[in-house]
């Protein structure tokens, strides 16, 4: 919808991952099984979350490690762990709350069509969690990660969602309203909005119509740091490498005025996501035996020394007879850990406001942002109080110093 052009740029490029999308995914996983189990997420601590490929199949699929079974190899893993068990429950707890106020069906890791949105055959999206109410439909998206609190309003992936629940769902049941949910557990945020079907069913024809769009030869390509963050041709869209070389011919920062900086601003996260797009093409090409004229691969920095195996390792060292102190490394848990075995009840309710009275926290240090952002501007200017009273010094006083 941002950017028409970027859909064919993207075509028969490969999808990739990184290792906090593959836990976000692993967490996720976590969060439909609780679901439909009717557990906590306390129940699976401990198990394992692989993902698993078949030799010769490039993607890796998620699952239970109990569930891949040769010839599947695994790729990576993921415990449950006390922190994703907290995490998760969080979410569980939100959406059986709001099944259990609204007396609502739900449905987990709902699979919705959107082709009939997109034009585009067999086209489809998968939804965390859907609702259905009386006169109600709610979608809700969980967000495991830790980077940006993603707001509700108007974010077009979630009405998508939801238009694609109402097109399944309305012909059985009659909704007045939408409300969608995305849930940060992470970041203790949890954000909702809340639209009419008839505005929903107005935005569904904006998104046919932006559709239809990326199927034109002279698609718009339109360059945003938003838009082009995890768009796969950024490496090599030819409207943003003319954007950053537009920056680079114009601007000086030494000499650039405040204008050109505020501008130059505005395309920061453009200009490095760019930069960031060239390095990992650079990577990938290199690692795939294509030679880039100026550069290569060399083996990087070896990796912190770790035990093959920790239980043979104490094991060993308690046939030599060393000391229990000197075998044990001790560290007092940080606050957010105590707050966490707070809400999980290990430390009772009496007990934590003793340990929030020890907590202290420094103050952050300033940072530049776009005047859209939330928190307060921070006022630089000198105030009378940061300064000494001279104005009793006498001029004999004033030529003693001179």
């Amino acid at each position: 919808m941002r950017c028409p052009g970027s859909v064919a740029l993207c075509d028969g490029l490969p999808d990739t991952s990184s290792s906090f999308a593959d836990e976000g995914t692993a967490a996720h996983l976590l969060a439909s099984t609780a679901l439909e189990a009717g557990n906590d997420a306390a129940h699976y601590k401990g198990y394992g979350i692989v993902f698993a490929k078949f030799d010769g199949d490039d993607r890796s699929q998620c699952m239970w490690e109990d569930f891949a079974q040769p010839p599947m190899v695994i790729t990576s893993r993921y415990e449950v762990n006390a922190e994703m068990a907290l995490a998760v429950q969080d979410y569980l707890d939100y959406v059986r709350g709001v099944q259990a106020a609204t007396n609502a069906t739900l449905m987990v890791e709902q699979r919705l069509s959107i082709e009939s949105i997109t034009g585009e055959p067999g086209a489809h999206g998968t939804s965390d969690v859907v609702l259905l109410a009386e006169r109600e439909l709610i979608i809700v998206d969980l967000k495991y990660g830790r980077g940006v609190a993603v707001e509700a309003d108007e974010n077009p992936q979630l009405q998508i969602y939801a238009l694609a629940a109402y097109n399944e769902f309305s012909l059985a049941q009659d909704f007045d309203t939408v409300r969608m949910v995305i849930h940060q557990p992470r970041l203790g945020a949890v954000s909702e909005w809340v639209q009419t079907v008839d505005e929903l069913l107005a935005f569904g024809g904006e998104v046919a119509d932006a559709a239809a769009l990326t199927a034109q030869p002279d698609a718009m390509l339109n360059p945003t740091a938003k838009g082009c963050k995890f768009c796969k041709a950024k490496a090599t869209c030819p409207a943003l490498r003319a954007e950053v070389m537009e920056m680079f011919e114009n601007v000086k920062p030494a000499t650039a005025n405040a204008d050109l900086l505020a501008e130059a601003m505005s395309k920061a996260d453009l200009i490095e996501g760019w930069v960031k797009a060239v390095r990992a093409e650079t990577e990938s090409k290199l690692l795939a035996g294509v030679g880039i004229p100026g550069w290569k691969l060399v083996q990087g920095k070896r990796g912190n020394r770790a035990w093959s195996s920790k239980e043979q390792a104490e094991e060993a060292l308690k046939a030599m007879r060393v000391k229990h102190d000197q075998m044990y490394d001790y560290s007092v848990i940080s606050p957010t850990t105590a707050e966490k075995l707070a809400k999980a009840e290990v430390i009772g309710p009496r007990q934590w406001p003793k340990l929030q009275a020890l907590i202290t926290q420094a103050d952050g240090k300033p940072s530049v942002a776009p005047e859209s952002d939330k928190r307060p501007a921070l006022v630089m200017s000198a105030v009378a109080e940061d300064f000494d009273d001279v104005t009793a010094t006498t001029p004999a006083d004033a030529c003693d110093l001179l």
